[in-house]
């Protein structure tokens, strides 16, 4: 589901759903997500997308692959922290993505990598941007 969980009626609506893939773009901690889907559903979920490309569009931007690092290394703990080995919902995460996504900046080039990016409905940490 993109834009975090699904609502209640989604999750009463899809009972042939046997697990959920939960889209989370929140920066450095997923805050309440795991709490929230406990409440939400007894079914097993997994972190379909989560993490940080490598770009930072602040103060001009540049490569920053510390911060990258950073949040991945933040929410891989958090999300190990809460996952059924450590009687949590969630059975895993996918770390997105291997490679930064230049077509996201609609006015920019196939062939280089230009600053712009997209974050619709919030974006990873630290600029909140996908670029």
């Amino acid at each position: 589901v993109y834009g975090m969980l699904p609502s209640r009626s989604q999750v009463e609506t899809l009972i042939h759903v046997d697990v959920w893939g939960i889209i989370a773009y929140t920066g450095l901690s997923f805050g309440d997500l795991f709490e929230s889907w406990t409440r939400l559903s007894g079914k097993p979920m997994f972190v379909a997308e989560f993490g940080a490309d490598a770009y930072d569009a602040r103060g001009g931007g540049a490569v920053n692959e510390a911060a990258q690092a950073s949040a991945v290394r933040a929410l891989t703990r958090e999300l190990v922290a809460h996952s059924v080995s450590n009687g949590g919902p969630c059975s895993g995460g996918l770390v997105f993505e291997l490679a930064d996504e230049w077509w996201k900046d609609e006015a920019g080039s196939s062939g280089r990598h230009d600053v712009g990016g997209i974050a619709p409905g919030g974006g990873p940490y630290p600029d909140a941007t996908f670029n």
